[in-house]
């Protein structure tokens, strides 16, 4: 941590919520590198994990909101309502599953390309406080759920201006935990990418050949014996 800054609003004791956790969430979307400089790596993880859970569920939150608010109405919803209500009491637990096993396999590519590298708890610290990135798109409603089943011209143009924000958080939340992990185990902007890019590039792979092998193994059960 750089001690001439302060701590970030999260660790920082005299700042209350939810103060502590919009600045916090402002700062590491707009200056991520600058954010990660001032983050404590000696700090107990409970703290970046309560923020990853706060996230989760305002972003679980939202969702939900969302999905009553769409054009079908609440009352049209049935099983589909109760599915969403059961989805968001779960979230904690999916995201603590979820952080869990990201930590690991991330983890992992950290052992082997950071030679100076800090522990598990660090890699897992960064991708909780770049966890925030994802509300940028979770406070937008979902194209389907503001136009309708059959959307018009605007509908069109919001559906591909959704589909471009959501693509762009996407990549920008990929670029705030590779600087994160640059600033965590003290690597280099390019081994930082490598670490954060391989298991996704592994991962994008794994889930291609599985979907083409199920479509081959159910285009094998169609044909007649």
């Amino acid at each position: 941590m750089n001690s001439d800054e302060g701590p970030i609003g999260w660790e920082d004791r005299e700042t209350p919520f939810p103060a502590n956790f919009g600045l916090t969430w402002w700062e590491c979307l707009v200056s991520p590198d600058r954010f990660f400089n001032r983050v404590s790596w000696i700090e107990p993880f409970s703290r970046p994990l309560l923020y990853f859970l706060v996230v989760g569920v305002v972003a679980a939150a939202l969702g939900l909101f969302w999905f009553v608010w769409g054009p079908w109405g609440p009352a049209a919803l049935g099983l589909a309502l109760e599915i969403q209500l059961l989805s968001f009491f779960l979230t904690p637990f999916a995201l603590l599953v979820a952080l869990g096993l990201i930590s690991l396999a991330l983890h992992l590519f950290v052992l082997l390309l950071a030679p100076d590298r800090r522990g598990l708890g660090a890699t897992a610290t960064v991708l909780c406080y770049g966890s925030g990135v994802g509300l940028v798109s979770a406070v937008l409603p979902p194209a389907l759920g503001l136009v309708g089943p059959a959307p018009g011209v605007f509908g069109a143009v919001y559906l591909v201006l959704y589909v471009m924000l959501t693509l762009a958080v996407q990549v920008w939340y990929l670029a705030v935990v590779v600087i994160g992990i640059r600033q965590a185990h003290s690597v280099t902007g390019g081994r930082a990418a490598a670490i954060v890019l391989l298991p996704v590039a592994i991962g994008l792979v794994l889930t291609v050949v599985f979907v083409m092998v199920a479509v081959a193994l159910i285009a094998l059960a169609d044909l007649p014996v």
